[in-house]
């Protein structure tokens, strides 16, 4: 374990030596198991390393528990420092620190877990965002390895999801169609029937745009209503993936039926702040207009968005882009180009949504025109085939 820490945080034998204050040749002989590891060298380099404690915690653990914590967290860091395009700093921290709650037999807070990885979906999905999630996820394997607790069971169903939601991000959709297929697998065995249907329903959502065909997206959506009769936030996602399927097949009253399901349904679920059904609602409303609604729609939905979605940089930009594509339609080429690129720059991530935004608007103009507005809106675009396409 030190000589895989010492490696993930970039550092020669000679390196670590000097930041611990020890000899490089003892440092050497640690890692082979040629003299033992004492308390007072791992409290330095444990300091040396940034590792919480964690190598303390271990040399001082005794017994068949303390064995098998070894090697659980042993494994665990193998898996993240295997993964080097994706490993961060920050999870083998993540890795470390369940190890010393396990130390000290503290379960997991899995719902303040995922209730703040959703938030931080919408609102900062970076690279670190899919690291930290891996993280979580070999946390929560280990943790199923060892006894099949149905928090964990259904922890592993959430984040199973929101890592497909974030490779989806990213423009990786076999990854996230497989995720969405994962999540739906452990949802089914946690027993919870909102965890199932909110499984079901995000991913038809999200299904919409990383390339499933229009059946798919109905089937599952509908596969999330029947799940159970109660109102959930995953029968809402149902909705919002029939509203989407809608928009981009050119059905506007099927379109805007599914969106006034979705506002009634909003008194009856928790209120989520800036990413709560009623902004979901504003930012499914404006595509369901800008797409295939009239002017009069587009108006008065986007007038709702700017309201509904100004804590939620990336939806309130999607809401502008589709705005910009109503504009466009309406002949004022350049000036929705100009909307929509003032949109994209307002977010700092790259987000494959907002490039197949940018794509729709690009239909409503001439290919002939190359203004510097639209050249550079091509270079936004996403360049694979569209979701409408597929559809």
């Amino acid at each position: 374990m030190l000589r895989r820490l010492r490696e993930a945080a970039g550092y020669s034998l000679a390196g670590l030596a000097k930041r611990a204050g020890m000899d490089r040749t003892l440092i050497s002989m640690l890692e082979t198991g040629r003299r033992p590891i004492r308390p007072h060298h791992a409290e330095a380099l444990d300091t040396a390393l940034g590792a919480h404690g964690a190598l303390r915690s271990l040399v001082e653990g005794k017994g068949v528990a303390a064995v098998q914590r070894r090697d659980a967290i042993a494994w665990m860091l193998s898996a993240a420092t295997s993964i080097t395009a994706t490993t961060s700093r920050a999870t083998l921290d993540e890795v470390l620190r369940f190890g010393l709650l396990d130390a000290i037999e503290q379960p997991e807070d899995w719902d303040t877990t995922i209730t703040e990885m959703q938030r931080r979906l919408v609102l900062a999905p970076d690279t670190e965002f899919g690291a930290a999630v891996g993280a979580k996820l070999l946390v929560v394997r280990q943790a199923l390895s060892s006894e099949h607790r149905t928090d964990d069971v259904r922890a592993a169903a959430m984040l199973s999801l929101l890592y497909g939601l974030w490779q989806g991000n990213q423009g990786h959709y076999g990854p996230a169609l497989d995720w969405y297929h994962t999540a739906s697998a452990l949802a089914r065995k946690s027993g919870d029937p909102e965890i199932e249907t909110y499984v079901l329903g995000r991913s038809a959502s999200r299904g919409v745009y990383e390339g499933m065909s229009r059946k798919q997206v109905i089937d599952r959506a509908s596969e999330a209503l029947a799940v159970t009769d109660r109102p959930t936030l995953g029968g809402f996602e149902a909705r919002c993936a029939l509203a989407g399927v809608a928009a981009m097949t050119g059905d506007i009253d099927s379109g805007r039926s599914q969106v006034r399901e979705m506002r009634a349904l909003i008194g009856d679920l928790p209120d989520d702040g800036p990413t709560g059904p009623g902004p979901r609602t504003a930012n499914f409303d404006i595509f369901v207009e800008a797409r295939v609604g009239d002017p009069a729609g587009t108006e008065r939905a986007q007038r709702e968005a700017e309201q509904a979605l100004a804590k939620t940089p990336l939806w309130l930009a999607e809401s502008r882009i589709y705005y910009a594509l109503s504009v466009a339609r309406a002949g004022h080429v350049r000036g929705a180009a100009a909307l929509a690129l003032d949109a994209i720059r307002t977010v700092p991530w790259s987000v494959h949504t907002l490039a197949m935004a940018a794509a729709d608007v690009l239909t409503a103009i001439p290919r002939e025109d190359h203004s510097d507005e639209v050249t550079e809106l091509r270079r936004y675009a996403a360049p694979a085939q569209r979701p409408w396409e597929t559809l």
